[in-house]
Formats: C-alpha cells, structure tokens, sequence
C-alpha cells in the first residue's frame, strides 16, 4: 500500500485535471498543472487571464498569493496543495516550462513568457481525502520527498 504522501504526490504530478482557488475570489479556476522535482505544484495559464489575474499579488501584499490546488481522480481519491504562488519568469519560466512538459506536455508551454505565464507554489499544507472520505494532514517534507507513480491507474 503507498504511503499517503507518495499517493498526494501523484495525484498532483499533473496528470489529472485540476481547480485552483484563490482567496477573494469566489469560483474555482480550471488550471493545467504539473510538479517540479520537489513536488511544487506549477501552474500555466494566459497572461492577462483570469487565473493570472487572481495570481497577481494585490498592491502592498509581497510578490506572492495564497492558492489552493485541488485534485481528484475517478476513484475519489482528492488532493488540496496549500501555498503560495509566485510568478516565474525569463530562465526560471523556461527552465519550470521544461520540468512541467516533462510531465504534461502541452503546446502552451512554448509560450511560457510570450502570452503565457507559469506560476510556482511553495507548499504550506497538503491534504489527502481517500474515497471513503477519511481526511489525513500529510507532513509537508514528507510530500516533498515521495515519488510520485509513474500513472495515476
């Protein structure tokens, strides 16, 4: 049986479709998704957007934004990925394009700083629910050093 943290990891690797939630603002936002090495969700979506704009740091507030990453998968299992995000750009964006292609590769990303934007979550908090609804905190170091599954089958 895998470890709760190796099952959050792959859940989030981004495979799976996934809604991010950011504090003012009231709908979930469909997100394409994908992990880094160290299991910090990255986020791609259109400059000027409606995600990008959520993510824009509101005046005053620092360079990042509080988000919630969740994701499921069709036999129920869900993730929540608490943290902060942080807008990539120039050589960190193509470096973070090319860790998430490895993973999901969509075409979006060869426009990562030319009308598309990748975001990188520091993870504070990370929840697993298992199908039958039992909700368990997952270390957020012990996420950091799972291996996610190579599928989500």
């Amino acid at each position: 049986m895998p470890h709760p943290a190796e099952i959050a990891r792959t859940l989030t690797a981004g495979r799976l479709p996934g809604v991010a939630q950011v504090p003012f603002h009231a709908s979930p936002y469909r997100v394409r998704h994908a992990t880094d090495h160290e299991g910090r969700p990255m986020l791609l979506c259109r400059e000027g957007g409606r995600l990008d704009s959520a993510l824009r740091p509101r005046d005053g507030e620092g360079d990042d934004t509080a988000v919630v990453l969740a994701v499921g998968e069709s036999r129920g299992a869900r993730v929540w990925v608490s943290g902060w995000a942080t807008a990539l750009e120039g050589i960190e964006a193509r470096a973070a394009a090319l860790e998430f292609a490895a993973v999901n590769p969509v075409s979006d990303l060869l426009d990562v700083d030319r009308g598309f934007r990748l975001y990188r979550m520091d993870v504070a908090e990370v929840r697993l629910e298992c199908p039958a609804g039992h909700l368990t905190e997952i270390d957020v170091e012990d996420y950091a050093a799972a291996e996610p599954a190579a599928s989500v089958a």
